[in-house]
């Protein structure tokens, strides 16, 4: 009962369905209602292109017509900043003019308060960066000592207007932003600097943004070219730092350029945006108009154009409706023998009429069908003799539908890969290695859907879990224009890849001691070099040779040596980091290239590598025999011109600790002065604030 319960539920439900679907299908079963259907089908194409190729024209125009919208108020908005910020700046140098030696009491003297309007406080430096006046009084500013500060350092360096980065005031704790001018004597000596302090929250700079509008939601935000971001409409801290990953409008914006592009916001809503450069102060300003804003009145446009091309559409179709009737009533004898011939039920149409136009419409659809079954023996034919050869053939070979189905594999190919293969593209998928898997599917997608060849060498796994690498060539097929599938040759290229490997790692590493050879150092320095130069890295070189190896050498013998240079070779290898790199130049000649390290850091990772070299020592025939290291530090600079300077400073140094007695770690005169410099920095600040 319950097993004829299933099939009997279905006869009813289709008996009960059949009237209610008949009416739909029963247009597409005549001649006139398909091209009844057609004739809707290519007004709506119509519509849907014209109304495509307006949108696209319209974009375009409202697009040019926002970004001039934008180029305009971007530059209105940076000229008027550049405008302020250079008035305060000529405010401070006129009030700087008047006042050559720092002293107390001269900002009331020289009336400051009259920049009220500009500044929110005026502070008075002397050459060592302590502060003698500042206005307002009474706030707790004169006596402390801003050395410590990037602005002060600059300014005793370089002694010229400068807009500082943004930071917290140590005694109010507002977020500020100091515009800064030298001072200088009656004979042009420097004295010290003035500066005057902008309150990023409270400053009219800032405050007339709020002002501005953009539309419903445009919006305007102000950052420094260092990453921090000084205003934006629902910014809730005055100071914030850029993500690390940032919109490449404003990345490249941060790098010095100015124009219009489209961008992303943060929710990731499209935008159009406009940068500009207030160059004074190092500051770019950034003007954002939402697309969906932008474009909303073309959106209008369109839907009330739509709305009537649709009721058009509605009014025109029982007119054509009508004609096709009128028109097609003698072919439908003809329509139901052609229905007669796609079911296979007749194999020619056998129509007596005399009208000529029908009688051509005839002999054309029987000799059609004729054509049709020869191609189709033919191409039969034609599939059994591939199939033959392919699976003759002596490499994996498969063959797939236009839906890259695979629909024949030959036997080398089962052999290659074990086991039943799949047939479908999700199981082949599971059998991909994991970071080889999207970018091959990718591809595969790709070639069926531009119906292009498939080139690719990828990882997957055979039925012992074993990962082989094969190289896939796969071409489209088309017959008279059509894409009818693909037919691919597999080849096992694992031991090509295994063997291609070891021969990159053999060119670039030394085979003795399995540290990196002087053509793998070269390239690493001179990808550190790049680094350095674009973002600033620190990074350390160490270069040293073996003291007292020769005898080694030549008393112990060639064996002995190679014991020695393996196990010191064993010993940076134990003492560096990960993405540090170590090199045997040649001979007793080692190189370790420190990533990320300064000059104090590389000196104390040089000195434990001495240590740890000289309490090591080789046994050989009772006796020990030790050797010891004198090590060269030098620094990348950003300023280097090749890694030959590099390794000259490094050399140089590694020869003075050899002059010097050997077993010592000495580090480049340049290096050494500016490691001291900070050292002495550090300790005068730490006193100070004691």
């Amino acid at each position: 009962m319950t097993a004829k319960s299933h099939p009997e539920r279905r006869g009813v439900r289709s008996r009960y369905l059949a009237p209610l679907v008949r009416p739909l299908t029963f247009p597409l079963m005549t001649l006139r209602g398909r091209l009844l259907v057609g004739a809707a089908v290519l007004w709506g194409l119509l519509c849907v292109t014209l109304l495509t190729l307006g949108w696209q024209a319209g974009r375009l125009l409202v697009d040019e017509t926002n970004h001039q919208h934008l180029r305009y108020e971007a530059e209105l908005i940076s000229n008027a900043i550049t405008n302020q910020v250079g008035l305060r700046l000529e405010e401070l140098e006129q009030l700087a003019s008047r006042i050559p030696e720092p002293r107390e009491g001269a900002l009331d003297a020289q009336h400051t308060h009259g920049l009220a309007h500009l500044f929110e406080g005026v502070i008075l430096s002397n050459r060592d960066s302590r502060i003698v006046d500042a206005w307002p009084a009474g706030e707790g500013r004169v006596g402390v000592t801003v050395s410590d500060r990037d602005y002060a350092r600059f300014m005793n360096a370089f002694r010229r207007p400068l807009v500082s980065e943004p930071f917290v005031g140590r005694i109010t704790g507002n977020p500020l932003v100091m515009m800064l001018v030298p001072l200088h004597d009656d004979e042009g000596r420097y004295t010290g600097f003035l500066g005057g302090l902008v309150n990023i929250r409270e400053s009219r700079l800032f405050k007339s943004f709020e002002r501005l509008r953009l539309g419903d939601s445009g919006y305007v935000t102000v950052t420094t070219a260092s990453g921090q971001r000084l205003y934006h409409p629902r910014q809730q801290q005055a100071i914030v730092d850029l993500p690390d990953r940032l919109a490449p409008a404003l990345e490249r914006a941060l790098y010095g350029w100015e124009g219009e592009s489209q961008d992303q916001s943060a929710s990731g809503e499209p935008q159009l945006v406009a940068y500009r450069q207030i160059w004074p102060a190092d500051w770019i300003v950034g003007v954002h108009l939402p697309q969906s804003q932008a474009e909303a009145p073309l959106v209008a446009g369109m839907r009330r154009i739509s709305f009537y091309a649709w009721g058009v559409l509605i009014l025109v179709l029982p007119l054509v409706g009508g004609s096709i009737w009128l028109a097609l009533r003698p072919l439908a004898h003809l329509a139901e023998q052609v229905r007669e011939l796609q079911g296979e039920r007749r194999q020619r149409l056998e129509i007596p009429t005399r009208m000529p136009e029908l009688r051509r419409v005839i002999e054309v659809i029987n000799e059609t069908e004729r054509a049709r079954r020869a191609s189709l023996s033919d191409l039969m034919e034609r599939e059994a003799l591939l199939r033959g050869t392919l699976a003759a053939s002596p490499q994996g070979m498969f063959v797939t539908d236009p839906q890259g189905r695979v629909t024949f594999t030959n036997d080398a190919l089962r052999r290659l890969l074990g086991g039943d293969l799949p047939l479908d593209l999700a199981t082949w998928s599971e059998r991909l290695h994991p970071e080889d898997r999207p970018a091959v599917r990718d591809a595969w997608r790709h070639s069926l859907a531009q119906r292009h060849d498939f080139v690719r060498q990828f990882r997957i796994r055979d039925d012992d879990g074993e990962s082989r690498w094969l190289d896939v060539h796969a071409g489209a097929i088309h017959v008279d224009g059509k894409f009818i599938g693909i037919v691919g040759a597999v080849r096992d290229i694992t031991q090509h890849r295994h063997d291609d490997t070891l021969r990159r790692w053999e060119a670039e590493h030394d085979p003795l001691t399995g540290l990196l050879n002087r053509r793998g150092l070269l390239r690493r320095l001179e990808e550190a070099l790049v680094e350095c130069q674009k973002v600033g890295t620190p990074t350390a070189v160490l270069l040293f040779d073996l003291d007292h190896f020769k005898p080694i050498n030549d008393q112990g013998g060639h064996a002995l040596g190679d014991r020695m240079l393996q196990q010191v070779g064993e010993t940076i290898r134990g003492l560096v980091r990960s993405n540090d790199h170590a090199a045997r130049q040649g001979g007793d000649e080692f190189a370790v290239l420190l990533s990320g390290c300064g000059p104090e850091q590389s000196q104390t990772l040089a000195e434990a590598l001495r240590a740890r070299i000289a309490a090591q020592p080789v046994a050989h025939q009772g006796e020990q025999w030790f050797v010891t290291a004198s090590i060269g530090v030098s620094q990348v600079h950003p300023d280097d011109a090749a890694i030959g300077d590099v390794l000259a400073r490094a050399d140089a140094a590694s020869y003075r600790a050899k002059r010097g007695g050997r077993d010592r770690v000495v580090v480049d005169e340049d290096d050494a002065q500016g490691a001291s410099a900070v050292r002495a920095s550090v300790r005068g600040t730490e006193g100070e604030a004691q």
